[in-house]
């Protein structure tokens, strides 16, 4: 569920920065419907990173419910000043948080660990292109980059899923 909350999430924020320069990937139909499934995925994928006890996944589904149901132009959510001020700050400061907690542990593969520093560094350049004034498309730029590397990182279960089949038939291969 977190990887269709993710890439729901990536999937409108791409939109919106390809709206800024006058076009749009997906049809403006769908767009209410992509933004459900992702907010319906993500507290899907809350509640079994609640049960399994694992913060990180409670963390990038809180941040990509938050993204969608109050950033995305999708949901045309208009909140009172202050709660629209605390989760522009929020929203990106909560996929730090999850690419901190990945950070923290030490049996994550290298690639694991430097994508999780990557999802660091975006997200605390979302929050600050939040407050600094920069570019529009600057801003958009760096909020779709994390969201990108957001759904990288949901993807680890198959990637290492994967990584051990592919081990498994290169140690029963006739070919070495």
């Amino acid at each position: 569920m977190l990887i269709l909350g993710t890439a729901g999430a990536a999937l409108l924020s791409i939109d919106n920065l390809l709206g800024f320069v006058g076009t749009h990937a997906i049809d403006t139909a769908f767009v209410p419907m992509i933004a459900a499934v992702s907010v319906l995925a993500g507290l899907l994928a809350g509640v079994g990173g609640v049960l399994a006890r694992d913060i990180t996944r409670v963390v990038v589904a809180v941040a990509v419910v938050g993204f969608v149901a109050t950033r995305s132009p999708a949901t045309g959510v208009h909140l009172w000043f202050p709660i629209a001020v605390a989760l522009q700050a929020l929203v990106p400061l909560a996929f730090a948080a999850a690419g901190a907690l990945i950070l923290r542990r030490h049996q994550e593969l290298a690639i694991v660990r430097v994508v999780a520093a990557l999802l660091v560094g975006l997200a605390l350049a979302w929050t600050a292109t939040a407050f600094i004034p920069v570019a529009l498309a600057a801003f958009l730029i760096v909020q779709a980059g994390t969201l990108l590397v957001v759904v990288i990182l949901s993807l680890r279960p198959v990637f290492r899923l994967s990584w051990s089949l592919a081990r498994e038939l290169w140690s029963s291969a006739d070919v070495r």
